[in-house]
């Protein structure tokens, strides 16, 4: 991609409608291509934006550099015994299907629920310190790690558990041991209660979320290892669901854990609610960002994946 390609796709962004016919909600789009970067903040966008559920690939990498500092943590360990104390599981049935749940459940949306938990809609009207129970008493039906449902459950339960687990406020880890190594400062992770909420509300910069994105593309930086970023690539299952066949490069073609695979040149990208985009594009040495606040989707995702499109 040069400059004049960068400057015709925001052109394109620009005079985009959604399916209602109204401008695309844009906030930044960005791209990086080995050293040459391009940069377009819509409308004179400043400050941080909610990046949404890619939140869930940030805890991600926070998880593997708990797993890989100590020897007392895996993706295998169990997540019931730290839990119990936090709250009370009232169906002895659903209680001994915690007994299986493990890290990695947590990570890859397996811990065997059939509804979608933790989302905006069915939390807004609840009391955060009621959250935990809520989540801990929804009916287990499937066996665990043997049936995807994504959610926001499992990110929000790993943020209570990192915090127990390191017996400190997991925020204060993640700035020593994530953000000041990348150079992050300008952030905010809401909390529901007296923990992040894990799988969504982080607000970062668009130059920041590049950051992410070249650690992911990096193989770590040394902040995790290549063979945990693989780990997070990792094959879940196929979301037809949420694909979007008609993309030929941006596609929900498979989940992996907090990162959506494509099938298309190693393509890989944290993805979250009204238009947030990580797309790494290894082939091509190459991060694509978009934030936004864009309802209807479906035009804004056609132009990233025009955007993947133009770095061949």
């Amino acid at each position: 991609m040069d400059q004049q390609q960068f400057d015709g796709l925001v052109k394109l962004f620009e005079e985009a409608k959604d399916g209602s016919g109204n401008p695309l909600q844009m906030q930044y789009l960005l791209v990086k291509q080995g050293s040459n970067e391009y940069f377009h903040a819509f409308a004179g966008h400043t400050g941080p934006s909610d990046i949404r559920s890619i939140s869930k690939t940030v805890l991600a990498l926070v998880l593997g550099t708990v797993i890989e500092s100590r020897d007392d943590l895996t993706e295998d360990t169990p997540v019931w015994p730290v839990l119990k104390n936090l709250c009370e599981v009232k169906d002895p049935e659903n209680l001994e299907k915690w007994q299986h749940i493990k890290i990695k459940h947590l990570m890859n949306h397996t811990i065997g629920f059939d509804r979608i938990l933790m989302m905006r809609g069915d939390i807004q009207n609840m009391d955060p310190a009621g959250y935990i129970n809520y989540i801990v008493n929804e009916p287990i039906v499937h066996e665990a790690g043997t049936y995807y449902l994504y959610s926001n459950a499992g990110f929000y339960l790993m943020s209570i558990y990192l915090q127990e687990f390191l017996g400190e406020d997991l925020e204060a880890y993640i700035r020593r041991a994530l953000f000041d190594p990348l150079g992050i400062t300008d952030y905010r992770w809401e909390r529901y209660g007296k923990y992040l909420a894990g799988a969504t509300r982080l607000w970062l910069l668009p130059h920041d979320m590049l950051k992410i994105g070249e650690l992911l593309l990096e193989g770590g930086q040394g902040i995790v290892s290549p063979q945990w970023i693989e780990r997070m690539k990792q094959f879940t299952a196929f979301t037809p669901g949420v694909d979007t066949p008609t993309n030929p490069y941006f596609r929900r073609y498979a989940y992996g854990s907090s990162l959506w695979l494509s099938n298309r040149g190693n393509i890989f990208f944290g993805h979250g609610t009204a238009g947030q985009t990580l797309a790494i594009i290894p082939e091509r040495h190459a991060v694509i960002v978009t934030t936004a606040t864009q309802k209807d989707v479906k035009r804004l995702e056609e132009l990233v994946d025009k955007a993947v499109e133009l770095l061949y």
